[in-house]
């Protein structure tokens, strides 16, 4: 790192979730490089199939917005081979799978659900694809640039512990909470994008990931009720895991062990006036790697 932690030694990745924090740690790192990025620093965005399609099209807009690649990836599952780029198909903003389908594949594969106490779909969809990309362009190590911000030095301390135990080939850096680089806050995210004409559109508590099940029940009974389809692929995984599942028995073919998607849905349906409050809470804003607190094989 230089004396301006945004501008980052290569060979380098930055990891952009589609949110506005990691948007803007990728604008502060575009223009303190005058607009073009050293072709050792690469910009990728990593699709599940579950992003929203305000986020993909935030994603396409930044893009092209700000003059800047960014690789779009979706995980493959080619068989035994050592050919890294074979692990992950590289689309576009018109290709991006939107059914799920990556993530569904997933599920499929493992036969039992993700839930809060094991998340391999980050560690899965994200991490790892991202890990193939690096090692296709034939690096063995480099460095991770991850939308960490100075107020929320809980997770950055975490990291911090993770960098010490030295067991990825990358090293994580979070130029948002230097002390060089001002320590941007939430707030000083949200006047940025105020200052912008375009944004990312989905309320902060709301996140990228469609009804991710991580998110407070509020929240996702909010997101039904504005579109009650948003439920359908999470409530079929369900369905389809009661009769797959090898791991952990029935509390597994549930996303949430204690109530079913379908479940949920249906007091959504029965309560459409039932106040459900503003959860603030801008845990969804970051990738949610960097949440889910997994390591990558």
């Amino acid at each position: 790192m230089s004396g301006n932690p945004y501008l980052i030694n290569g060979p380098a990745l930055i990891s952009f979730s589609g949110g506005r924090t990691s948007g803007y740690m990728l604008k502060r790192i575009v223009d303190a490089y005058g607009g073009t990025l050293p072709d050792d620093v690469h910009v990728c965005f990593a699709n599940t199939g579950k992003e929203r399609e305000e986020t993909l099209r935030f994603v396409h807009e930044c893009s092209t917005r700000w003059g800047v690649r960014i690789r779009w990836l979706e995980r493959q599952w080619p068989g035994r081979t050592t050919d890294h780029a074979e692990h992950f198909a590289e689309v576009g903003y018109n290709s991006a799978s939107r059914a799920g389908e990556p993530f569904a594949e997933l599920i499929r594969r493992k036969q039992y659900l993700p839930n809060p106490a094991m998340r391999y779909c980050t560690t899965e969809l994200k991490v790892r694809v991202m890990k193939h990309f690096m090692m296709a362009q034939g690096y063995s190590h480099w460095v991770n640039a991850v939308g960490l911000r100075g107020d929320e030095m809980h997770r950055v301390f975490k990291q911090f512990a993770l960098n010490e135990k030295g067991k990825e080939r990358w090293k994580v850096v979070m130029p948002m909470a230097s002390h060089a680089g001002g320590m941007v806050s939430q707030a000083d995210v949200q006047a940025f994008w105020r200052a912008q004409d375009f944004d990312l559109g989905i309320h902060s508590a709301d996140g990228n990931c469609d009804l991710c099940f991580l998110k407070h029940r509020n929240s996702r009974m909010r997101r039904i009720r504005q579109d009650p389809s948003a439920a359908e692929w999470w409530i079929a995984q369900e369905q389809l895991a009661k009769c797959s599942v090898k791991v952990g028995g029935e509390a597994n073919a549930r996303f949430q062990a204690d109530e079913s998607v379908e479940t949920l849905r249906t007091a959504v349906l029965n309560s459409p006036v039932m106040d459900l409050g503003t959860v603030e809470d801008d845990e969804f804003d970051a990738e949610c790697g960097l949440w889910c607190a997994g390591e990558a094989a």
